[in-house]
C-alpha cells in the first residue's frame, strides 16, 4: 500500500457486480447478498448455518449403503489403516479420516453431486466446521472406488460446493471457531492434495499457501484446473506469486470461475495490479467479462495499477474507468499524472490533459499545469478554414480546449480556443480542408493534438491522425499493432496502416516498410505492402 494517500485512498472496494460469485476469505470483502441459485452453488452470507437435520439425513444415507461400506471395508485389496478409521467413525469415534473413507464409498454408490454435499452438511451439523474442514482434506487424498478403499497419490476433485460453502462459513464464523479450524488442520496436511485443500480452507495461513506455491498442481488426473482455480482464491501476498510464477491463462476464464479474478485481488491487493493487467495484455478474454475485468483493475489502490491503466486508456472500457479511478483516487490521480505528464512517455500528452482536467475539477488539490500554456495568436493568423462560420459537430467532453494540448502556429503563438474546436470538429470527418492547417501549424504540436484525441478511444480519431500525425505519430502507432494484431483486433491495425500510409512523411514510409517486413499477421503484412507507394 502507498502510505503517502488517504486512508480512503489505500483500501480495496470492490464494486457489487465484483463481489458477486466471490470466494470470500476471513477479513477480506464481504460477498454480495446470495441468491437461491448462487446458495446452490456454494455461496454464504455472513449469518448463514446449515439445516441441523443435515446430520440425520446424512446418517441415513450412511445406512442405506451399509452392505456396500462393509463390503469395501473387508476387501483384501483395502488399506487396513483407513480401514480402521472408516470403523472408527462408524463406532462414533472424531475421525475425519473415516469419515472421508465412507464419504468416499457412498458417493461412488450413490453417485449424485448433492451426496457430498450432503455428507459435508451433515459433518458440519454434528461435529462442527473444523471436523468438516478436516474430513473434506482428507477426502482429496482418497481413491475413488466402490470396490476398494485405498489413499491417492495423484490429486482427486473434492466437490467444490461443499469447498466453497466450507470456506465461506469458516470466513464469518466466531474467531474461536476459525483456530480450532486452523489448529485441526494442521495435522491433515500429509499429503499435496490435502494442503491445497487445508490452504484454499484458510487462507489466512500465508505458510501453508507458500508450500503449495513452491509445489503447484500439475494436469494429473485432470484436476490441475480445479486445484489451480483453489490455489489462484489462496494467495495473498506478492511472495506467493514469486514462488508461484503463474500467469492467467485462457483456461482460468469461464463461466465457472467468474469470481477468481476478484477473489485474488481480494487477497493480492495492489500486487494483483501486473498479473491482472498481464492477463488483459495477452489473452482475449470474453466481451461480457471485459468490462468487470477492467473495472477491477480500475479499483486496486496502486499508483502501479492507475498508471497501467492509463497506459492502456484507448482500450474498450479503460477510459470510463480510469476517470472512475480519478474521482475515487483524487490525491493519487493528480500525482500520477503529473508524473506521466512530466515524462517521456507515450501517454504524458494524455496525462496532461487529464490532469488539467483533473484540477479543475479539484481545485483543492495541489498541481500545476504540466506544460505552460502559450499566448493565443491573434484571429487574422488563424487559418480561414478554422474562422469560416459552420455548424461545429458536438464535440466530447474530453475535446474542452482547455484540457486538450495546444495547437501552434508556425508563428509560435497559439489556436484560440474556437478555432481548437472547429479543427476537432473538421478532424472528425476529415478532408482536404485540413490541408491548409497543416501548412500553417506547428506539425508537432498538430500531431499532439491528434494523438491526445486518438487515446480517448473513439473510432473516429484514429483514421484523424492520418491528417493530423507526423512521423513521430507513425512510430507510435507502428507498436500498438502488434497488442492489437494478438488480442484480436485485425481490423484496427489495417486502419492504422491506412492512417500511417496518409501521414506520407519518409518516416512514415520506413515504418510501412518495417511493417510490410516484420508483422507475423498476412492480412496486416499484406496490407502494409499495399499501402506503401
Amino acid at each position: 500500500m502507498d502510505d503517502h494517500f488517504p486512508p480512503a485512498e489505500d483500501v480495496l472496494v470492490l464494486s457489487e457486480p465484483l463481489r458477486r460469485d466471490l470466494h470470500p476469505r476471513r477479513g477480506g470483502a464481504l460477498p454480495a447478498e446470495p441468491g437461491v441459485s448462487d446458495r446452490a452453488l456454494g455461496e454464504v452470507a455472513p449469518g448463514d448455518t446449515v439445516d441441523p437435520g443435515a446430520a440425520d439425513v446424512a446418517a441415513k444415507l450412511t445406512e442405506k449403503h451399509r452392505d456396500r461400506i462393509e463390503a469395501v471395508l473387508s476387501a483384501g485389496r483395502s488399506d487396513k489403516a483407513l480401514v480402521a478409521h472408516a470403523r472408527a467413525y462408524l463406532s462414533g469415534t472424531d475421525d475425519p479420516a473415516g469419515a472421508a473413507a465412507i464419504a468416499s464409498i457412498v458417493g461412488c454408490v450413490d453417485n449424485r453431486r448433492e451426496t457430498q454435499r450432503t455428507f459435508t452438511d451433515g459433518w458440519i451439523a454434528s461435529r462442527g466446521l473444523a471436523f468438516a474442514a478436516c474430513a473434506l482434506a482428507e477426502l482429496s487424498g482418497i481413491a475413488s472406488s466402490a470396490e476398494d478403499l485405498n489413499p491417492l497419490k495423484s490429486l482427486r476433485q473434492v466437490d467444490s460446493v461443499s469447498l466453497r460453502r466450507v470456506r465461506g462459513l469458516l470466513a464469518f464464523c466466531p474467531e474461536e471457531e476459525y483456530q480450532r479450524a486452523v489448529e485441526r488442520l494442521a495435522a491433515h496436511r500429509g499429503t499435496r492434495s490435502r494442503r491445497l485443500v487445508a490452504s484454499y480452507l484458510v487462507p489466512t495461513r500465508h505458510d501453508w499457501v507458500d508450500e503449495c506455491c513452491v509445489n503447484p498442481p500439475s494436469a494429473e488426473w485432470g484436476s490441475n484446473a480445479f486445484y489451480r482455480e483453489r490455489l489462484w482464491a489462496s494467495v495473498s501476498t506478492p511472495r506467493h506469486l514469486e514462488l508461484l510464477g503463474w500467469r492467467l491463462e485462457e483456461s482460468d476464464f469461464d463461466a465457472f470461475t467468474y469470481g477468481m479474478r476478484a477473489t485474488m485481488a481480494d487477497g493480492l491487493g495492489p500486487a494483483a495490479a501486473p498479473v491482472l493487467v498481464d492477463a488483459w495484455d495477452r489473452l482475449r478474454i470474453y466481451k461480457p467479462w471485459r468490462e468487470r475485468f477492467v473495472e477491477l483493475i480500475s479499483l486496486i489502490p496502486s499508483d502501479e495499477a492507475f498508471k497501467l491503466l492509463l497506459e492502456r486508456y484507448e482500450r474498450e472500457f479503460a477510459g470510463e474507468y480510469l476517470l472512475a479511478a480519478m474521482e475515487r483516487f483524487p490525491v493519487r490521480a493528480a500525482r500520477v499524472l503529473s508524473a506521466v505528464a512530466a515524462s517521456d512517455s507515450m501517454s504524458a500528452l494524455l496525462a496532461s490533459g487529464l490532469l488539467r482536467m483533473h484540477l479543475k475539477a479539484h481545485p483543492e488539490l495541489p498541481g500545476a499545469d504540466p506544460v505552460p500554456r502559450v499566448p493565443d495568436a491573434p484571429g487574422e493568423d488563424v487559418p480561414a478554414v478554422l474562422t469560416a462560420p459552420g455548424r461545429a459537430a458536438r464535440l466530447p467532453a474530453y475535446a474542452d480546449p482547455d484540457v486538450l494540448p495546444q495547437v501552434l502556429l508556425k508563428g509560435g503563438r497559439a489556436l484560440p480556443a474556437d478555432a481548437t474546436r472547429r479543427l476537432v470538429a473538421l478532424a472528425k470527418k476529415p478532408d482536404e480542408r485540413l490541408d491548409a492547417v497543416r501548412e500553417a501549424c506547428d506539425r508537432r504540436s498538430l500531431a499532439d493534438l491528434g494523438w491526445a484525441l486518438f487515446l480517448h478511444g473513439d473510432a473516429w480519431a484514429l483514421p484523424a491522425l492520418g491528417w493530423l500525425g507526423d512521423g513521430r505519430t507513425a512510430r507510435d502507432l507502428a507498436a500498438l499493432i502488434p497488442g492489437w494484431v494478438a488480442r484480436g483486433a485485425r481490423a484496427r491495425a489495417v486502419k492504422a496502416i491506412d492512417a500511417i500510409a496518409r501521414i506520407g512523411t519518409a518516416e512514415a514510409l520506413e515504418v510501412l516498410d518495417e511493417l510490410a517486413e516484420t508483422i507475423p499477421d498476412h492480412a496486416v503484412r499484406d496490407a502494409a505492402a499495399r499501402a506503401r507507394p
